[in-house]
């Protein structure tokens, strides 16, 4: 993805996380816009469970929260940076989030995921992924959001389906890289 944002110009980019001023100068120094949406922050909050009565388990309001959450304004994207956004959102709110995604992304537009393979331990806390001038990624610890599920490879090749290709990577900390082109 990093070639891809330096050998572009004028790209509109979608990056999840919580803001970061880095991301921000970095990629409008290259020339592109940015808009920012921290969608886990605002999916942990229990105004988006449907009221249960007695003996009855809450639901997710997926419909409302994606017609709130994930409204752009009309606003499509050459690039979204989703990082590994999906392992601390609720279970039932992912494939709608995919979805979105797919309907907000331009023809031959990108997405990056990461998709932990383990629920605990070492590199799994939530973090605020930093874009730098090297290949490489600065992770910030950003939140006490715990991460919700780990999805199998299957799972996950479900997510991207519609997508004309998709490429995945084990990464370090058995994190997999997922970059897919609409």
């Amino acid at each position: 993805m990093h070639a891809h944002l330096q050998s572009h110009d004028s790209l509109r980019v979608l990056d999840f996380g919580a803001t970061s001023p880095s991301n921000i100068n970095y990629l409008t120094a290259l020339g592109h816009s940015v808009y920012m949406a921290n969608i886990v922050q605002d999916a942990s909050r229990p105004e988006w469970l449907t009221p249960s009565g007695e003996g009855v388990t809450p639901e997710y309001d997926v419909e409302r929260f994606v017609s709130s959450n994930l409204d752009f304004s009309g606003r499509d994207f050459d690039v979204v940076l989703l990082w590994d956004t999906a392992d601390y959102l609720p279970k039932q709110l992912v494939p709608a989030v995919f979805d979105r995604l797919r309907t907000v992304l331009r023809p031959d537009g990108r997405l990056l995921a990461f998709f932990h393979g383990k629920i605990d331990g070492t590199g799994t806390r939530f973090s605020r992924y930093q874009l730098t001038n090297t290949e490489n990624l600065d992770l910030i610890e950003s939140g006490e959001f715990p991460m919700l599920q780990v999805y199998p490879t299957r799972q996950i090749e479900k997510f991207f389906e519609g997508y004309s290709s998709t490429h995945f990577y084990l990464g370090k900390d058995n994190v997999r890289e997922v970059i897919a082109v609409r």
